[in-house]
């Protein structure tokens, strides 16, 4: 596989796994073929994937959030009949001229994405992405945002920016929203009482509890709570 530059990034053979890769317009392949050979090409329209060549690197731009993506993955043999599968399903329901099941390929064929996201591929040395594990483990909300950034010996106002340049959030934001998310979490999974739940969160009473939720849904801690439970019931049932 040959960039637009004509750079090598990569070469598979017999003597390599299975594999999955990725390419952007100029990318020039060479395929070898044979019994032992299997090549399958899709071709997506799609404006989210972007090559950038003085890094030689894929960027795949989720919500104007850029997640980096290796150029190929190795294959699992074990999932090559599910795959195979997969890519006759879409050529079939591609040429199929239906318009549900053109879709569906459409939607079958970004899913291989899947393969290229993944959570042992992040970057551990990033300071954004160690501040945003630092602030999930912490799911108490023991630490301020200020004593995170200074255990990992940033200052505030220079995390805040890489953390947004990284992620297109702030950290503030990033951490109401996991607040948010763990207690509609708890109102729908848990008998907690609305006390409790404060005190799963991090706050010291309800009170504090009925001014976030407030502040985001515009109703109390009560009524979301029985809104919530009463759809896990309604759910449950069906």
């Amino acid at each position: 596989m040959y960039d637009p530059e004509g750079n090598l990034l990569y070469t598979a053979g017999p003597q390599f796994p299975p594999c999955l890769s990725i390419a952007t317009a100029g990318f020039h392949t060479e395929l070898e073929y044979g019994e032992n050979r299997e090549n399958w090409i899709i071709m997506l329209n799609t404006d989210a994937l972007i090559y950038h060549a003085d890094s030689r690197s894929f960027l795949l731009n989720y919500h104007d959030t850029l997640l980096p993506l290796p150029d190929h993955v190795n294959i699992d043999p074990a999932e090559i009949p599910l795959l195979r599968n997969q890519f006759q399903t879409i050529k079939d329901h591609f040429l199929s001229a239906i318009p549900v099941r053109v879709m569906e390929a459409e939607i079958m064929a970004m899913s291989l994405f899947r393969y290229f996201i993944k959570t042992d591929q992040t970057i551990v040395n990033d300071p954004a992405e160690q501040f945003r594990l630092r602030l999930d483990q912490d799911e108490q909300w023991n630490m301020t945002l200020a004593e995170h950034c200074q255990s990992l010996g940033i200052g505030r106002d220079t995390m805040r920016r890489i953390f947004f340049e990284r992620y297109k959030i702030s950290p503030n934001e990033y951490r109401t929203t996991k607040r948010l998310q763990k207690i509609i979490n708890l109102f729908v999974y848990s008998d907690m009482t609305l006390k409790e739940i404060a005190f799963a969160v991090g706050m010291k009473n309800v009170t504090h509890l009925n001014s976030l939720l407030q502040q985001h849904y515009g109703k109390t801690p009560s009524t979301l709570c029985r809104e919530y439970r009463h759809s896990k019931y309604v759910k449950d049932l069906i």
